[in-house]
């Protein structure tokens, strides 16, 4: 009931792989910052990618562009220490926690659906996806089960249509009236 125009964010962090309409809320948000701190790479010196990355991987050989490098050592020195790979040959720099719960969730997957992108898990043939878990998304059972039980708000995924800022307006829920079911068909059978 208080969301305003531009509260609602069409994203595609979601482990289906589709596009999905959320509120913007801490939840959302951090997922668009951790797509933020994110750089290309490659496995040799090629092209641009000349600079050898030095924080976040460990030992590994990543090569990226010189600006990345300078990206990633800022990121390195406001705590997101750990870079982990996406499917696209991107490294996303996060936090130590961050990445506790990522790899936890990733971890405790339930197989909640057919083919996920957070986790590789598919329901079928030699049950992966074969693709690298895609540590930009999230688990969606987790949160969504979270927010149905009460979890916080502002740590959990909420779907909302892009108009649900609309409510706000809609003198039908002034005062913040919910309606029954009853009453919200009887609205919609009269056009209003």
């Amino acid at each position: 009931m208080t969301l305003e125009e531009g509260d609602i964010l069409l994203h595609r962090f979601s482990p289906t792989g589709f596009y999905s309409s959320a509120v913007r809320n801490p939840f959302l948000r951090d997922l668009e910052h951790r797509s933020e701190r994110q750089i290309a790479f490659s496995g040799e010196s090629v092209g641009d990618h000349t600079h050898q990355l030095d924080v976040g991987v460990k030992g590994k050989h990543f090569w990226v562009t010189r600006g990345d490098l300078m990206r990633a050592r800022e990121w390195y020195g406001l705590g997101y220490t750990d870079a982990l790979k996406t499917p696209d040959n991107t490294l996303v720099f996060v936090t130590p926690p961050e990445k506790a719960t990522i790899r936890k969730d990733q971890a405790d997957c339930m197989g909640c659906l057919s083919h996920c992108g957070f986790s590789a898990w598919k329901d079928h043939d030699d049950w992966s996806t074969g693709y690298l878990a895609d540590p930009r998304s999230f688990c969606i059972q987790k949160t969504l089960q979270d927010i149905a039980h009460g979890g916080p708000v502002e740590e959990n995924l909420m779907f909302a249509g892009h108009s649900a800022f609309r409510f706000k307006r809609d003198p039908f829920y002034s005062n913040g009236f919910v309606p029954t079911v009853k009453q919200l068909v009887d609205r919609i059978l009269t056009g209003d």
